[in-house]
């Protein structure tokens, strides 16, 4: 094998024809200006949409804060069986006033103890509302994740019991 028959990569062969497109771009010269334009326009789109992306997120990781002005069902609350609180809502697998974040359930992660919790904020159990009130006080659910140090696991419907 004779390594000098082979032709190296920055040599254009004799008979190579540069196409038409290649052509062109090799003809437009840009001034300094639209080059730095065009640099500017990248550097802010890089920045931007990201920081878009994390609002629109955020925004749409908010789950639904609607609530009946009362309570559309008459019942006995059950005591808080969540860190704290008295007990003034029912329903849930926890409820109390732990969990509250801005007067509704919380959402997102949270821990206390050897226990995390992920939470979302539902519709689907108090006749498509988030919340109702009752006695002064907001009851707000979101299906919530429930995971142990052990690495134990419990899905279930838990219950914010926050001031109004």
């Amino acid at each position: 094998m004779n390594l000098s028959v082979i032709p190296s990569a920055d040599d254009m062969p004799a008979d190579a024809v540069s196409s038409v497109l290649v052509a062109r771009l090799r003809q437009i010269k840009p001034s300094r200006r639209t080059v730095f334009k065009g640099l500017m326009v990248s550097a802010m789109a890089s920045t931007l949409v990201p920081l878009d992306w994390a609002i629109n997120k955020r925004a749409a990781f908010a789950g639904p804060t609607s609530e009946h002005t009362s309570c559309p069902w008459d019942y006995t609350p059950s005591s808080a069986n969540w860190w704290s609180g008295t007990g003034q809502c029912t329903g849930g697998w926890r409820r109390g006033s732990w969990p509250c974040a801005s007067k509704y359930h919380f959402e997102g992660f949270r821990s206390y103890s050897d226990e995390g919790y992920t939470s979302n904020r539902v519709t689907t159990y108090c006749s498509s509302k988030n919340a109702w009130r009752w006695n002064g006080y907001r009851c707000s659910d979101a299906m919530t994740t429930t995971v142990w140090n052990s690495g134990e696991r419990h899905y279930d419907l838990t219950i914010a019991q926050c001031a109004v």
